[in-house]
């Protein structure tokens, strides 16, 4: 057995890290204009290409804007972003989002979900619908394990109808978001109570199977705005 060597974060990442902090913390504001790459080789003792390449990395990732013959300004990462800049921000906040990004998930869930319980709903297999309830299954008898392993579970159900749905991409959105909210599904889960969520999931199984998509979304849309609430007056 043999085990890679661990090494430290090279010198550019340091340099990413650093100015994604500055900029997330608003200590650099979207619109500031940078100084020079020399100028910041210079002020923060590091190499011009090593300033250029974590410049471009940033640029990348949406925090930074380069205008050719201008220079690099701060981006408005909420519109310029990708999923790396939003792990990025998960990252610096920590495992706990604040009350913004999870009112935003709240919203993507619904973008994804919502669809995918229509055209589930509309033509499903005798296969899908068991593959469904064997997962509801598995969220019961996660009552007496540990939070995060029902909140797990149910993900997992919420998951499978997005990928029942045909849609290749919304389930890579859905597990890239996953990991990094651990904490507001287990949240979710303690605050509509295991019991509501699992007899809501057997219900929603039950209106995919009548293609009664409409009953199913309401009901999902209901807990997400309970949770909703929740989440923005405490």
């Amino acid at each position: 057995m043999k085990f890679k060597k661990i090494n430290s974060l090279s010198i550019k990442e340091l340099f990413i890290s650093q100015l994604e902090e500055m900029i997330l913390s608003g200590e650099l504001t979207p619109g500031q204009k940078l100084p020079t790459e020399r100028e910041l080789a210079d002020e923060m003792g590091i190499s011009k290409t090593i300033v250029h390449e974590g410049i471009r990395e940033l640029s990348r990732i949406g925090f930074l804007d380069v205008v050719s013959r201008q220079g690099v300004y701060v981006a408005d990462y909420t519109s310029t972003g990708n999923l790396d800049t939003l792990f990025a921000i998960i990252r610096y906040r920590g495992s706990m989002p604040d009350k913004k990004m999870i009112n935003s998930l709240l919203d993507v869930r619904l973008y994804l979900e919502c669809p995918a319980l229509e055209i589930l709903a509309a033509a499903h297999t005798e296969k899908e619908l068991l593959q469904l309830e064997e997962l509801q299954e598995q969220v019961k008898q996660a009552f007496h394990e540990s939070i995060e392993a029902f909140a797990t579970a149910l993900f997992v159900y919420r998951r499978t109808i997005v990928v029942l749905s045909g849609n290749c991409i919304s389930p890579l959105v859905m597990n890239a978001f996953f990991t990094s909210t651990i904490s507001a599904w287990t949240d979710y889960s303690e605050f509509i109570g295991k019991e509501i969520i699992y007899k809501n999931l057997v219900y929603t199984t039950e209106c995919i199977r009548k293609g009664d998509s409409d009953t199913a979304k309401a009901v999902f849309r209901e807990h997400i705005e309970r949770f909703r609430k929740h989440i923005l007056t405490r």
